[in-house]
């Protein structure tokens, strides 16, 4: 196993953080097998490399098929998209750990239970691809 520590101090976006794990050498091939079993219609991944500053690195774009695929979930929902993935059981533990702490802050703030927490942009397909690929990564 390898470790990486990852100083994000401001935060991070899904999908560069993905592309950081690409760059380091995660498999794209299996990440797309991975993204392709979590079965949400129409979604893709598309890589390139960029110059940034006179620096190469990886780009990671999730690609949606429409404005459909910004559905909102509760977290019951997402945890079965998740499980039904059959992804391997650390990156599935780690989902899935991810989306409850999601749904324990979102709850606290809006006075209600972490299942009935109603996802906006994190439950809409980009956001899942972008935490699941990491958390398989």
């Amino acid at each position: 196993m390898r470790c990486a520590y990852i100083d994000c101090f401001s935060g991070v976006a899904g999908d560069m953080l993905l592309a950081a794990l690409l760059d380091a050498g995660l498999d794209e091939n299996a990440l797309r097998s991975a993204i392709e079993r979590l079965g949400l219609p129409g979604v893709s991944l598309n890589v390139e490399t960029v110059q940034r500053h006179g620096i190469a690195a990886k780009r990671a774009i999730v690609g949606l098929p429409s404005k459909s695929s910004r559905v909102h979930r509760h977290l019951p929902q997402i945890e079965k998209i998740i499980r039904d993935a059959a992804l391997p059981a650390r990156a599935t533990e780690n989902a899935l750990r991810v989306f409850h702490r999601l749904a324990v802050a979102e709850a606290a703030v809006h006075g209600t239970t972490p299942e009935k927490v109603h996802f906006h942009e994190v439950g809409a397909d980009d956001a899942i691809v972008d935490i699941v690929g990491v958390c398989y990564g």
